[in-house]
């Protein structure tokens, strides 16, 4: 599809130490797809890596398409050109991301102009627009105020509504909900599922927390120390994990009434330059036998267009 942003065994390498090895993902226009996985597994980089946002020292391999672009490929002149327009991004931390001496109107406004033969008048005010239409009230005022006279969820807001701007086709969102309190973090959730509804755009979701990525994601992608390790739809991921990495992610966020504590996976990812053809995950999983450590993991379907990279899937299964 014209619209769809395709990953196609691409790896990313950091001062020549792999850091995300053959990954694989589709987000198709008007779709939610979820890529979860512990900080440092590699979501980021490569969600960074589909706008060609790759820090200087990182090199990519593979191929990263949106329509007839080729990403990898393009210059950063072609590059600016599809940002924005055809994919925008999300950060994380919007303090951090908006200019603390520009009005957050402006802000807005200049990503209108720099896609569009506007007038400054006429970019200012689909700032306001924006800006009303993410949920800010007031909105005609409040594009005078600065960053900092917002509160965290409304600097979001902010961020979300930059990234709209230039009407995007496929919309990264790289932690979008992180040090947002639980109402804030379902309030923007639910303002991300309706604009993708309203605006048939794809949605690729980046998050530490699946639980967050299964109320609004149709497929989820599970990474683990730069590799895919399970893929699927949503409720047959959260339901039947096939791989005991997810299903310790979902035990840690999942409290019944008898537990005092939840559940933790002990140990730690192996680090950059120890990554092994094996299992990755071997040296802190329950399940773990000998071949586990010795025998190279593929994601293999499991059934219900589900993937894992386990050798155990078919008895976890059942487990």
């Amino acid at each position: 599809m014209a619209d769809d942003l395709v990953i196609e065994n691409v790896s990313i390498a950091i001062a020549g130490k792999a850091a995300v090895s053959g990954v694989s993902l589709r987000v198709p226009a008007g779709a939610a797809i979820g890529l979860v996985g512990e900080s440092g597994s590699g979501k980021s980089l490569t969600a960074r890596a589909s706008l060609g946002l790759l820090p200087k020292n990182a090199a990519a391999e593979g191929t990263i398409t949106f329509g007839a672009h080729s990403i990898l490929e393009m210059t950063p002149q072609e590059l600016r050109k599809v940002r924005g327009a055809g994919i925008a991004m999300i950060f994380q931390d919007p303090m951090s991301s908006l200019n603390p001496v520009a009005r957050v109107g402006q802000s807005i406004a200049q990503v209108v102009r720099a896609h569009e033969d506007v007038s400054q008048d006429a970019a200012a005010a689909r700032a306001v627009a924006l800006m009303d239409r993410v949920g800010i009230r007031d909105a005609q005022a409040r594009a005078a105020s600065f960053p900092h006279e917002f509160s965290g969820g409304m600097r979001q807001r902010i961020m979300i509504a930059m990234a709209l701007a230039a009407k995007p086709r496929i919309l990264v969102a790289d932690e979008p909900t992180t040090a947002l309190d639980v109402i804030v973090q379902k309030n923007i959730l639910d303002l991300l599922d309706q604009l993708r509804r309203e605006e048939g755009m794809g949605l690729l979701l980046v998050s530490h927390d699946l639980a967050v990525v299964g109320a609004l994601c149709s497929r989820i992608a599970v990474m683990y120390a730069g590799q895919i390790v399970e893929e699927g739809p949503a409720a047959e991921v959260l339901r039947h994990p096939r791989m005991p990495y997810t299903a310790g992610l979902l035990a840690s966020t999942r409290r019944d009434k008898s537990q005092t504590r939840l559940v933790s996976i002990p140990g730690a990812p192996p680090p950059l330059g120890d990554r092994a053809a094996s299992c990755r995950f071997a040296p802190r999983c329950a399940q773990v036998i000998d071949a586990c450590r010795t025998t190279p993991t593929a994601l293999a379907d499991v059934g219900h267009a589900h993937a894992a990279r386990c050798i155990r899937a078919g008895e976890l299964a059942h487990v």
